[in-house]
């Protein structure tokens, strides 16, 4: 339950970084129109993943629920970089458990 808390807290943090506290969490859940794909750059989307993953820990099952969010923030053309420093910043005091650790349970994309 701790490890699903986390990933709420911090994909919702990650929102607000990247797309501001006002529209950030509007955006992150968006949906878009019918006919268009989730995300427009697939590479993008797994990219995203991984750089989450690294900083945040493993999405696991439950974190899968955010993947609209990672392909949102896709969308809105958001830099790597820029995401990278937005996982840092949210999840840097938190410490990765072996059984949480992508490198050992593999990343999600």
């Amino acid at each position: 339950m701790q490890h699903r808390a986390h990933l709420d807290q911090s994909v919702e943090l990650i929102g607000m970084l990247l797309l501001g506290p006002e529209n950030g969490p509007s955006l992150l859940n968006a949906i878009r129109p019918p006919g268009l794909p989730v995300v427009d750059d697939w590479e993008c989307l797994k990219s995203m993943v991984v750089v989450f993953e690294t900083q945040c820990g493993s999405l696991t099952q439950y974190g899968m629920k955010h993947m609209r969010a990672f392909a949102n923030i896709c969308n809105n053309r958001v830099s790597r970089t820029a995401m990278e420093e937005a996982c840092t910043s949210a999840c840097s005091s938190h410490t990765i458990l072996d059984q949480w650790n992508p490198t050992i349970r593999g990343y999600s994309a």
